[in-house]
């Protein structure tokens, strides 16, 4: 009698994982890297994800996410996401309105630049209105704790826009901290394998501004894609990063990717050169 109470009480604490769909995703970079005369190797893990998904009584999907470093840590880019007629709300770990479509022009892996935005605690991309036009509310309370560290205080908003191959895109991140306000500007078109990328990201207010500027080209060819990026920040009216980024990649099919990138900065006198390979799961 008690082995029948013990499987009933265990099977009562197995059965959620049953409720759910469980799958596992990740990927890791091996790189050789020349910086100004300085060679090194490196493999660089991305945080591996699980995540889990299912759906309640009265169809609204769940789904949750928890993000591992390969030292075996939370990354604090957890979250867990409710998705309806209402649309999708994001609590945990999100991207605020200013950060929310800003990887245009994100295709590095290891030397090229990059726009960077802060987080979110709750993030709503609302219901289709109109074909092409989605449109995202963030917000973040004054302490937001997920483990991973603390948001700033703000509210913001959010909206792009597709139609055929060009899309516009804007946002806006209000912070309560005075300076810490962000605002977000991108459009790209797209026309036989050809991509062209804006991007400019303004963090602060007018006493203490910085402004990136990113301009993108890529150029795809069956399973081989040309990347170039010029990226210029200025800080309080002086330009205090200027980058080339040059790079190939190149599929192999199964989620592997070998890849050549340069990078060079004006400011610094900085050159970086990386080959490597890629592998996602």
């Amino acid at each position: 009698m008690k082995k029948i109470i013990a499987a009933a009480v265990a099977t009562a604490f197995v059965a959620p994982v049953f409720a759910a769909d469980v799958s596992l995703s990740g990927g890791t970079d091996f790189y050789y890297r020349d910086t100004n005369g300085v060679t090194s190797t490196g493999l660089d893990s991305d945080a591996f994800t699980i995540k889990a998904t299912t759906e309640t009584a009265s169809g609204i999907a769940v789904s949750v996410d928890f993000n591992i470093t390969s030292e075996g840590e939370d990354d604090g880019g957890g979250s867990v996401d409710l998705s309806g007629d209402f649309g999708k709300v994001e609590l945990g770990d999100t991207s605020n309105a200013a950060d929310k479509f800003d990887d245009m022009n994100d295709v590095d892996v290891v030397v090229g630049p990059s726009l960077a935005g802060s987080d979110a605690a709750i993030g709503w991309t609302l219901p289709s209105m109109v074909d092409g036009l989605t449109v995202y509310l963030s917000h973040s309370p004054d302490v937001s704790d997920d483990e991973g560290g603390q948001t700033a205080a703000h509210t913001g908003y959010a909206a792009k826009y597709s139609v055929g191959p060009v899309s516009i895109a804007y946002g806006k991140a209000d912070a309560d901290d005075a300076g810490a306000d962000q605002a977000y500007v991108g459009a790209s078109a797209s026309f036989q394998g050809v991509t062209l990328k804006y991007e400019e990201m303004t963090n602060g207010d007018s006493s203490a501004e910085t402004t990136e500027e990113s301009f993108g080209l890529a150029y795809t060819m069956g399973d081989l894609t040309f990347n170039y990026v010029q990226e210029e920040t200025d800080s309080a009216g002086a330009i205090t990063s200027d980058v080339t980024f040059v790079g190939l990649k190149y599929s192999l099919g199964g989620g592997v990717t070998a890849f050549a990138e340069q990078a060079s900065d004006d400011t610094t006198d900085s050159d970086s050169t990386a080959v490597g390979v890629s592998v996602s799961f």
